[in-house]
């Protein structure tokens, strides 16, 4: 088994205790803050959970860490074990006890060696493996790809170098010349297999064929020798061809398209900012709404008191404003829902009539509270005020509760969040005590 792996169930079983038992670990803290006067002093019962927590996570990792390392002290039982072949020299810190007396050594450990037999079995390999990956599909008798001629086998500890007998016709690259005559040439390749301090050579008999090319393959060698044969190598320019094959060419570089990236990067940037304006609009907009609707069950109380006591809707509309913009004055913080008001009772004052104001502070308000409240005005004028303080008290009760579920929800949707950075906080604990302990096994 890995030895990372019980570190890895431990933090598994420890998260799933941690999501079971969080009671747990709270009652526990309650009991210390008890009993413990000082503790209680400095630390919240949140803080000593959290601490209880990360000791219990320790504890846990502790008793991993020593059975691990008691279940593979093979020194207990009169050995060690070496390093396989091609790992770097081991030491390993012994304590000797004889006769009552503990000695402390450090023994250098080397890696295992090969014998006699195994490496044998890795010639074997490597001259059974060499022929396919030198050809790459093809046959032996008929060659018309460049090879591979590999310096190195994956999974065997050697290397590989190369003899062509024919360079002109399959060079040192495992590339097939231009000359090879129609009806192919024989080719021995000769690999030389290094293995420490042994050498072993392999001979591959390849017949080499003129290489297979597809009509664009063809045609850009074409083209490449004709540039070639045009120039001379000593000059600083490089002509190239007007016509190719009698057809006119037309040159360019590749790649010239920085003004088309530009242009791209550019409308991209335009819709990353037009997106990003919009969504912060959004969000000062829905953060306008949600103080709106904090705002509406202070408004409302308001005018069941101001109409209780004999004020007209009007007059109420009024006293609210002003008491408004005078906390404005005396450094007071800017309320959207009573902005509203604010407008409705200065619309009001000049010459718009109660029903349009109120049909007017609907249109204007998203929330759905103002909505509703503006139609119940609206209806009130229009049927008149025998019934207005009832509707008003109704609604002032209905916007209190409300408000009440929407402080419950915002609590939930708050602790949710905290969620999180304590799992995260946890799983750096978790890393923080892990990665030394698996370092020294990598």
């Amino acid at each position: 088994m890995k030895p990372y792996l019980p570190y890895i169930f431990t933090l598994a079983g420890f998260l799933i205790l941690f999501v079971v038992s969080r009671g747990t670990f709270r009652a526990g803290a309650a009991f210390l803050r008890k009993h413990l006067p000082s503790l209680a002093g400095c630390a919240s019962e949140e803080t000593v959970s959290r601490a209880l927590i990360i000791m219990f996570g320790a504890v846990l990792l502790g008793a991993v860490e020593e059975y691990r390392t008691r279940n593979e002290d093979t020194a207990a039982r009169g050995y060690i074990l070496r390093s396989e072949y091609g790992e770097a020299e081991d030491t390993a810190e012994l304590a000797v006890t004889v006769d009552g007396k503990q000695h402390d050594l450090d023994l250098n450990i080397r890696a295992r060696e090969m014998s006699g037999e195994e490496i044998d079995e890795v010639f074997e390999k490597a001259e059974a493996r060499l022929p396919a990956l030198v050809l790459q599909g093809m046959s032996a008798d008929h060659v018309d790809r460049p090879v591979s001629l590999p310096e190195r086998i994956e999974g065997l500890p050697l290397t590989v170098s190369w003899i062509t007998d024919r360079p002109d016709i399959l060079d040192w690259d495992g590339m097939i010349s231009s000359n090879v005559p129609d009806g192919g040439t024989k080719v021995t390749l000769t690999a030389e297999i290094i293995f420490e301090d042994e050498i072993r050579e392999m001979e591959l008999h390849v017949t080499v064929f003129p290489e297979l090319r597809d009509e664009e393959e063809s045609f850009l060698k074409s083209v490449k020798n004709a540039i070639e044969t045009q120039n001379d190598s000593t000059k600083s320019r490089v002509n190239l061809p007007g016509t190719i094959d009698g057809q006119p060419a037309l040159w360019t570089r590749r790649g010239a398209d920085t003004g088309l990236m530009l242009l791209m990067l550019g409308v991209m940037t335009a819709a990353v900012f037009i997106y990003s304006k919009v969504r912060r609009q959004a969000i000062e907009r829905d953060q306008r709404n949600m103080k709106m609707k904090l705002d509406y069950p202070n408004i409302v109380n308001k005018l069941v008191l101001l109409v209780s006591a004999g004020m007209s809707l009007r007059s109420a509309f009024a006293r609210i404003r002003n008491d408004y913009q005078r906390s404005l004055a005396g450094g007071g913080t800017l309320k959207p829902g009573y902005e509203e008001i604010a407008k409705t009772a200065y619309e009001m004052e000049h010459g718009v009539s109660e029903a349009e104001a109120y049909a007017h502070l609907g249109q204007r308000c998203a929330p759905r509270e103002y909505k509703t409240f503006a139609t119940l005005l609206s209806q009130s004028v229009t049927r008149g005020g025998s019934e207005m303080n009832e509707i008003l008290r109704q609604e002032a009760f209905n916007a209190v509760e409300e408000r009440k579920k929407r402080a419950r929800v915002l609590g939930e949707e708050a602790g949710t969040k905290l969620l999180l950075p304590m799992m995260l906080m946890l799983v750096v604990v978790m890393v923080i005590l892990m990665v030394p302990a698996m370092m020294a096994f990598l």
